[in-house]
């Protein structure tokens, strides 16, 4: 569509970015992302996602004491 920013990473949710860093590795989905024009504040975004995944995975695992 006429005006929308283009690349890849500013259309996928971070449920999409999680899966693909799963499939392939992280170093591949950004080394594919970039290719298909992601920008620096893309990755960064990507990778806000998969922290922030992380995160809320580990406190998620502890026992309660």
């Amino acid at each position: 569509m006429a005006g929308e920013r283009g690349g890849l990473m500013h259309r996928l949710s971070c449920v999409a970015v999680r899966y693909y860093v799963a499939l392939y590795s992280a170093t591949a989905a950004e080394q594919y992302a970039r290719s298909q024009g992601a920008t620096d504040a893309d990755i960064e975004a990507a990778r806000r996602c998969l922290k922030s995944h992380l995160t809320h995975t580990a406190s998620a695992q502890r026992t309660p004491q």
